[in-house]
């Protein structure tokens, strides 16, 4: 069987009077010839507004829906649909300019909301905590939205497209596609569909219009959905979809009731627009509920999400204007901003991360009135999950405080490098090594005491040996993996000066050290180190100074993940660290097998130990 596509017309309702169109009356015997469904039953097919629009008079869209071939199970509206005056549910939200993280001052936060375009829709900006993605920089920019909705002549479409860069994301690029004739009547689905085909450059469409009188939770198969539209509009929806990644955000529609349009509820009937799709539901910022004339997500929660609907003013209207119309493109700014913040991100990656980083609203969890909940753009540009640290093998590593020896922490803090860390999405964020590492000398007290396993030959003043070095220890994503073994040669010497011996030591150390896997750090020179003691013994009493270990002579590469590209590939930066560094100085007393030591660290924490060395014969 041939099956033609839906088309749509559009009744005008006048400062006091409605009348249909012309071109939509089921008086006149060939209109209801060609529709046939449309005149059997009232159906509808409206903007998704509750407000009047301007434009000669004032006038409020409201239309009809007719598609030949429609099955006779399109479902209509019944009483069970109905939503009772929603109450105010008790609400997990957060304070709306809660300081989060380093990230953002309140300075930036108050000159933000001190913005005269800001200050317009203040709460309800204050609600999706939009300053912090502002205060972050982002403002939607190489972002493409296209705002499928109605002709110049019809102010809807422009206060939609407004609302969709205004100050959310004023860099996106948001172009209009006219739906309707200059008398608000809608296209054939058909025509719709070569529309949307039109906009191949846009990567978001925002539909703010809905069918009137089937609902989501009606919908019964995927035919059901192209009954109700067209073959045509449904696979151009699908061909943006695969071809362009593109996320379609709709409007859920104004009658109030428990369930959302069927057409906002296409991924239940379309496999491929999961991922792709975001049904929006209106919130009243004044109320701090769902606005009573928002349909509830119903049947859509698990795509669904609440935005701020509800006495939003806009730039090119002297009223304010209600309805999911107007939260659909709040939405698709942020989406906007998101693709643009992070473009390597797929659709289903962007969607996962709105409904994800959502303010839970109502029933805790997923519910049937508010979706996932709030659009949060604080939470949305910030880390979420585990975060790891990229290296450029491929592999990650934990993100928490590196501890590292004093000398190589200390000369990495030197190079102030600033350094980037992903989410669970893949998404960088930059963040200061400095803060990142904690200094934590090797104990020179451990070493005195281990000295007995130190493998020493000696030959006169001269001795060689080697022995285990923590010199360049640390953990973390800076990992050394393990001790170094450095091999070192030196010379002792000693005089007598009456009852007073005198001596003398110093050694030159070699270490060549391998970079450890999962770290940073990729790979070190030679290291040439020196240590030196100078001291007098009298009877069973000692007194010493001593260098300990220390870099004389030694490098260290370091590659820091700094980002990623737009498509996706990591990008690392070089740092050559020279290792020369300040000493250590311990001053120590010994009397017959106890030694008392103080070590002042130039880098870190100084160190006092005690200890007591004897043996026992039996």
């Amino acid at each position: 069987m041939t099956r033609m596509g839906g088309f749509l017309s559009a009744v005008l309702c006048g400062a006091t009077v409605c009348a249909p169109a012309v071109a939509n009356n089921c008086d006149d015997a060939l209109y209801r010839r060609y529709h046939p469904t449309e005149c059997a039953k009232e159906s509808g097919f409206t903007f998704a507004t509750g407000a009047t629009i301007t434009g000669g008079l004032a006038a409020v869209i409201g239309g009809t829906l007719a598609a030949i071939g429609m099955n006779s199970d399109s479902g209509s509206s019944n009483d069970d649909n109905y939503a009772a005056p929603t109450p105010n549910y008790a609400q997990h939200t957060l304070p709306a300019y809660t300081h989060v993280g380093d990230d953002v001052t309140s300075v930036q936060l108050a000159e933000i909301v001190g913005n005269n375009t800001y200050a317009k829709n203040i709460n309800q900006y204050n609600d999706i905590r939009l300053a912090y993605s502002l205060a972050r920089g982002y403002t939607g920019a190489g972002s493409n939205i296209a705002i499928i909705d109605s002709s110049d002549a019809i102010r809807h479409g422009a206060y939609v497209a407004d609302l969709a860069g205004g100050s959310i994301a004023p860099n996106a690029n948001v172009v209009r596609y006219s739906i309707t004739n200059d008398d608000g009547v809608f296209q054939s689905f058909d025509t719709i569909a070569t529309v949307i085909g039109a906009a191949s450059d846009a990567n978001i469409y925002n539909f703010s219009w809905a069918e009137k009188t089937v609902w989501a939770n009606n919908l019964g198969s995927r035919r059901h959905y192209e009954n109700i539209t067209s073959r045509d509009f449904v696979q151009s929806l699908v061909n943006a979809a695969q071809t362009q990644d593109a996320i379609m955000v709709w409007a859920a529609g104004n009658e109030g009731w428990t369930q959302s349009s069927a057409l906002a509820g296409a991924p239940l009937v379309i496999p491929e627009l999961n991922g792709h799709f975001v049904n929006v539901v209106a919130w009243d910022s004044n109320t701090g509920a769902l606005a009573d004339f928002s349909n509830q997500c119903g049947a859509t929660k698990d795509f669904c999400i609440t935005a701020p609907g509800a006495g939003l003013k806009t730039e090119v209207s002297k009223h304010s204007q209600d309805g999911t119309s107007f939260a659909a493109p709040i939405v698709s700014a942020a989406i906007a901003v998101i693709r643009e913040a992070f473009p390597y991100m797929n659709a289903n990656e962007v969607t996962s991360l709105l409904f994800e980083t959502a303010r839970d609203l109502g029933a805790v969890g997923v519910d049937d009135v508010y979706g996932h909940g709030m659009l949060d753009m604080e939470r949305a540009t910030r880390p979420v999950g585990v975060n790891l640290v990229p290296l450029d093998d491929g592999a990650t590593v934990a993100m928490r405080t590196a501890h590292a020896n004093g000398t190589i922490a200390q000369k990495i803090k030197d190079e102030n490098i600033t350094f980037a860390f992903v989410d669970k999405y893949g998404r960088p964020f930059e963040t200061k090594m400095n803060d990142n590492i904690s200094i934590k000398n090797h104990s020179v007290g451990f070493d005195r005491l281990r000295e007995h396993n130190v493998n020493v030959a000696q030959f006169g003043n001269v001795e060689f040996g080697f022995k285990q070095s923590e010199i360049l220890r640390a953990d973390g994503f800076l990992d050394t993996n393990e001790q170094n073994m450095m091999t070192f040669v030196g010379t002792k010497y000693d005089m007598m000066i009456g009852d007073i011996k005198l001596f003398h030591g110093a050694r030159i150390g070699f270490i060549k050290p391998k970079a450890a896997d999962n770290s940073m750090i990729n790979a070190f020179s030679n290291i040439f180190t020196g240590t030196m003691t100078l001291g007098a013994q009298y009877q069973d009493l000692t007194l010493s100074i001593a260098v300990p270990d220390t870099i004389i002579s030694g490098h260290m590469n370091m590659r820091t993940p700094t980002g990623r590209s737009a498509n996706g590939q990591y990008i690392f930066a070089n740092h050559d660290i020279d290792l020369v560094g300040r000493p250590a100085v311990e001053y120590s007393a010994t009397y017959k097998f106890m030694t008392a030591a103080f070590v002042d660290n130039p880098f870190g924490q100084d160190e006092f130990y005690f200890i007591a060395k004897t043996k026992l014969q039996f």
